[in-house]
């Protein structure tokens, strides 16, 4: 299912000369070895040369790229659970210009373990649903006509939350470990409850342009992108605290799977609204604060591929890491 080729990670701004050791090169923000990271792999959608966007596969631990996923016109999003073991697709029905199908995949065996199409969406056929922690419900974020989705793996919709406080929930939703869901009404982020009955406000924020909320695996932190920059706080609303700072535009935080890095796109480029790209690097998710321009902090890890000392790993639309 994958084709696999050598191309090694390059932990850049780590060794600032050629003459650095072996040891030296494999130093993290915190003087360890790269294990610090923790171990899983980062997947992103880029394009490969000069054809359309791929989903590429990066091993941590061994330095190692590959491709997750070709590129396919009929795709439109893509989750891993956090296992690593499944993902869900969505892609267009081809039966129906309207039409989403949900496929879910064993990733060791490449086998379709099911397939359903999404019922109920006159308006908006692009979804991008997201896998529970326990990988037995799906979460589909609000779109024009329908609200938050509860669905079941063969398709079932369990709950359908539309507003909180009688305000529409937009925008992008998050798993929570007791299988609560972080989504957004206005400029308050809320706590959906696991029965989706009420929701408890985490937090007001006072920004014009925020977006992307996330939390750790362990449910302890919630990141988001705000006012051009990352922001941290605990998952209770308190002790907020801005972790990146530059002359550029941050955006997509990713928690690692042990919750210690966070995952983000620097140097933000938007052309008409129509193709985003940025790069991609990895900061210590404790609540400082990191410059993330070029150089500007040897605690900053941009993601290098081996012998291009410029050249950063980009990402054009989703980006996990598992």
């Amino acid at each position: 299912m994958k084709t696999f080729f050598s191309v090694l990670l390059l932990l850049a701004g780590l060794c600032g000369m050629s003459s650095c050791s072996k040891k030296d090169n494999a130093n993290t923000p915190d003087g360890n070895s790269t294990a610090a990271l923790g171990s899983g792999s980062i997947y992103y959608d880029w394009s490969e040369l000069n054809s359309l966007a791929v989903t590429y596969q990066l091993d941590l631990a061994g330095s190692v790229r590959s491709k997750a996923l070709q590129y396919d016109p009929d795709r439109h999003a893509w989750d891993i659970s956090r296992d690593g073991s499944i993902m869900l697709q969505s892609v267009q029905d081809p039966n129906d210009y309207d039409g989403e199908l949900y496929r879910i995949i064993d990733r060791n065996t490449g086998q379709t373990l099911s397939q359903f199409k999404k019922q109920g969406t006159t308006l908006s056929s692009f979804t991008e649903p997201l896998l529970s922690p326990g990988k037995d419900l799906i979460a589909v974020p609000p779109t024009f006509d329908r609200g938050l989705l509860i669905l079941n793996r063969q398709g079932q919709l369990l709950h359908e939350v539309v507003t909180i406080g009688g305000q529409k929930i937009k925008g992008h939703i998050c798993w929570m470990p007791d299988n609560s869901i972080l989504c957004t009404v206005g400029n308050i982020i809320y706590r959906l409850n696991n029965t989706y009955t009420y929701g408890d406000v985490v937090r007001t924020l006072d920004f014009n342009d925020w977006n992307h909320v996330t939390a750790s695996n362990d449910g302890t932190l919630i990141a988001f992108a705000g006012g051009k920059h990352i922001w941290l706080m605990q998952a209770d609303g308190s002790n907020l605290k801005q972790v990146t700072t530059s002359t550029d535009v941050e955006g997509y935080p990713v928690f690692s799977p042990d919750g210690r890095y966070l995952l983000i796109g620097t140097d933000y480029v938007g052309e008409e609204n129509a193709i985003n790209r940025w790069k991609l690097a990895i900061i210590p998710a404790d609540g400082q604060l990191y410059n993330v321009d070029d150089g500007a902090d040897n605690h900053v890890i941009p993601i290098r591929l081996k012998n291009s000392e410029s050249t950063q790993e980009l990402c054009d639309y989703l980006m996990e890491w598992r």
